[in-house]
């Protein structure tokens, strides 16, 4: 018996193995583990199968019960559980009520913005790779269902009993959508808290199927105490430092859950009398079987809000200073990523440069000026970095763009060297004649030139691409399915008929996309994340719409575009209708970005009411 539960006990821990190894690992010859194995096959107590060539095992639940009866009577053995996984997924428990507050804790606003608690949480959760969010909603979850519902990420389900149950009752709820969404291992944690990114970091990069976060002992009022065992594992942990043997964290209300630790959490509960029972309690109780691991955070800047005197101590004091070690943390990044990049200068200055998307640092060595983009969000679902790197770098070649140093296809990560004299232009500077003739001379270059982009940048495509990521079209504004099909039913074709010209394009002429070297008065285009083989009047179509292009501006551009030559009979109607193509994909874009948390205020209802009365333009002119 033994030697069986030797073998048992390792599989538990890692169902891929080879019989050698497993023998190695038990200390069991070959020919024994194979016996065992055939016998716990036998009483049902494995199934085992092939996983490329080594032996995959999982054990019944005959075998799980008789490692836990025989655990039972040890001390100091546990169960190890199969690692979950990666962990995309998270569920917030946001049920409780606070009799001191008007609304649910984590609608409050933090800083000087309208940002919310909970904004804030899924914010900083999304950077971390959790791209699914299942809030637990109980008290207002009307609020909450008002400000998130909407979101293509957020799932709210609602806790109709919230004033009678712990937040276990409340987790278990979320057991038919994490099933639904296949999740392999999810992040569970309380809407009343707010921390460092790095929180969540250590966590996601983790590989411990089921663990806690603990940081240093704050001292507050309600502090949950952690005791851990020589292996890392929590041994227990309580509010009475009188029961601790000694103190070695505090418990955050964050932890890291497998699907098959959830399992058992969910067997302990349904035979749990109590109700009001915590979810940190039921997996203190597992963890008296299976591994509960500690993940310690040291000097985590973090607070949780249980009373009007917390709130204010966040706004005052721990929020501006979550800010500060974020902010110095990102520029330690960007630090870090500039010396991997040129490892031979010596860093002397890093400022914040801006960005919407991505984010810009000016960078400066000892040997030159930088600026260095570190990816934003979701772009690599929205943008190739393949076509940016070769486009980029041929631009870079031919003088249309900055010169580019470095671009990482697989992490988007970009060096280009700083335009000495830099002016960003705004929608008001690009109007100025002196830029408009810079600006129409380098599109023309651009366009007439020999370049041969191997990627097309077609925005019908582009639309129905947003759309599948958005993966809702109710999302959209209202009258989008009447637009979207004069869209692909009349201006598709009629573009067709007037002929689409194939030429290299930039396709993103805002005005912080055209920088000048003010002292030598030479244009740049930057940002080539959507260039592409396209109509050059969809560059045209863009700078007019992104700049506020009066009639008279446009005159003056094509004065300076073509010069001598000809406008053709079929510019004007070809910029008219991408004029309303742009507006129609943006505003796609812009309720994408805003599904996955971002705010871009009335810019996309904007865009599209523009699209509207642009294609009713279209449709009395033409």
């Amino acid at each position: 018996m033994e030697q069986l539960f030797l073998i048992l006990h390792a599989i538990s821990g890692q169902p891929v193995i080879g019989q050698r190894a497993l023998a190695a690992k038990t200390g069991i010859s070959v020919g024994k583990v194979n016996a065992l194995l055939r016998q716990a096959e036998q009483e049902g107590m494995l199934v085992s199968g092939r996983e490329g060539k080594k032996s995959k095992f999982a054990l019944t639940e005959k075998g799980r019960l008789l490692l836990e009866e025989t655990l039972l009577t040890r001390n100091g053995v546990k169960l190890s559980l199969p690692s979950g996984g990666k962990a995309d997924t998270a569920v917030i428990l946001a049920s409780g009520k606070r009799e001191e507050f008007d609304i649910p804790v984590c609608l409050q606003t933090i800083g000087d913005s309208s940002q919310t608690i909970l904004d804030r949480m899924l914010s900083v959760m999304g950077l971390c790779g959790i791209t699914r969010f299942i809030i637990i909603a109980g008290w207002q979850a009307e609020r909450i269902e008002q400000r998130f519902g909407s979101r293509a990420d957020v799932t709210v389900i609602r806790n109709e009993r919230y004033k009678w149950n712990g937040t276990m009752r409340g987790l278990a709820l979320a057991e038919k959508t994490l099933r639904e969404w296949k999740a392999e291992s999810f992040l569970v944690l309380k809407s009343d808290l707010i921390f460092e990114q790095r929180a969540i970091q250590a966590l996601t990069e983790t590989d411990a199927p089921f663990a806690a976060l603990l940081t240093s002992p704050s001292g507050g009022s309600d502090e949950v105490l952690a005791e851990l065992d020589a292996d890392g594992n929590i041994f227990r942990f309580s509010k009475d430092i009188r029961q601790m043997g000694r103190v070695q964290g505090e418990m955050t209300g964050i932890a890291r859950i497998s699907m098959d630790g959830y399992e058992r959490m969910l067997q302990y509960a349904a035979q749990n009398m109590n109700p009001l029972v915590g979810f940190e309690y039921v997996m203190e109780n597992v963890g008296r079987l299976y591994r509960f691991t500690g993940i310690m955070v040291d000097d985590l800047c973090w607070s949780k809000i249980q009373s009007p005197e917390d709130y204010k101590e966040l706004r005052r004091m721990v929020y501006p200073r979550i800010e500060r070690k974020e902010r110095e943390m990102r520029e330690k990044l960007a630090s870090e990523t500039i010396q991997e990049i040129l490892p031979e200068e010596r860093i002397k200055e890093i400022q914040f440069a801006g960005g919407l998307t991505n984010t810009n640092y000016f960078v400066e060595t000892d040997r030159g000026r930088y600026i260095l983009r570190l990816p934003g969000c979701m772009t690599e679902s929205m943008i190739s970095r393949v076509n940016e790197k070769r486009n980029a770098q041929v631009a870079s070649d031919r003088g249309y763009n900055c010169t580019l140093l470095y671009c990482n296809e697989q992490t988007g990560v970009k060096l280009s060297a700083y335009i000495d004299n830099a002016e960003t232009l705004t929608p008001r500077t690009v109007r100025l004649e002196g830029n408009i003739a810079l600006t129409a001379d380098i599109l023309g270059r651009l366009h007439r030139s020999d370049i041969v982009w191997e990627n097309e940048f077609d925005a019908f495509e582009e639309a129905l691409r947003y759309e599948k990521l958005l993966d809702d079209e109710s999302r959209m504004y209202p009258g989008f399915g009447s637009l979207k099909r004069k869209v692909y039913a009349l201006l598709k074709p009629r573009l067709k008929e007037l002929g689409w010209d194939k030429r290299p394009c930039h396709n993103d002429l805002v005005a912080a996309n055209l920088v000048k070297n003010s002292a030598t008065g030479r244009m740049y285009l930057i940002d080539w994340e959507y260039s592409g083989t396209n109509d050059p009047m969809f560059d045209v179509a863009a700078l007019f719409l992104e700049n506020d292009f009066t009639p008279e501006d446009e005159e003056l551009f094509f004065h300076y575009y073509y010069g001598d030559g000809q406008q053709p009979a079929s510019s004007r109607e070809k910029i008219l209708i991408f004029k309303i193509l742009q507006d129609y994909l943006w505003s796609i874009w812009t309720v994408l970005k805003e599904s996955r948390g971002d705010d871009f205020g009335s810019y996309g209802l904007d865009r599209f009411t523009r699209a509207q009365k642009n294609i009713a333009l279209w449709e009395t002119r033409f």
